[in-house]
């Protein structure tokens, strides 16, 4: 283990979160993205490739992940690849997401599968964007873009009023 690894498992969850931020997870996601970029060739290099594996990365390392029954360091790097940086940064992000969660009232490991599921979707999402964005392409309808959870929201009578008095403001 390094000493930043260490330094971290030795704090609380209140701890880590005032040292990596709310973003933690999220930004460990979208570096894990980045290098799947990178370390791809760039003769073979496209969107779909990369796309892919990054999928197949998350998809490897989550089922290890959910696999694990009880939450040790040394479970959490079971079957880890140390060579492969994409894992690297998606597996640090699985072990950050657990060790975020707050202790008080007990926390439940399988929390982190729907946490990290969400992380995957949202950086997808946005990757995805970026490359229609900037690749030129079609965009798609904004309204189906967005997010399952904020549509449920927006379904809600009380959020349409808050909604509409926020923008009647502008």
């Amino acid at each position: 283990m390094s000493w930043e690894a260490q330094r971290l498992t030795s704090k609380t969850p209140a701890e880590v979160y005032r040292v990596l931020g709310p973003h933690g997870c999220d930004d460990l996601f979208r570096q894990a993205i980045a290098t799947a970029w990178r370390e791809t060739p760039e003769e073979t290099r496209t969107f779909k490739g990369v796309k892919q594996r990054f999928f197949e990365c998350f998809t490897r390392n989550f089922n290890i992940w959910r696999s694990i029954k009880k939450p040790t360091p040394e479970a959490f790097f079971d079957d880890f690849r140390p060579h492969d940086n994409v894992e690297a940064f998606l597996r640090q992000a699985m072990v950050l997401s657990w060790m975020m969660m707050p202790r008080t009232g007990g926390r439940d490991f399988k929390s982190t599968f729907a946490i990290l599921k969400r992380l995957y979707d949202r950086n997808v999402e946005a990757w995805e964007e970026d490359q229609a964005t900037f690749a030129g392409e079609k965009k798609k309808n904004p309204k189906s873009a967005a997010p399952k959870p904020m549509k449920a929201l927006i379904a809600k009578k009380s959020i349409k009023k808050v909604v509409k008095k926020g923008l009647k403001k502008k």
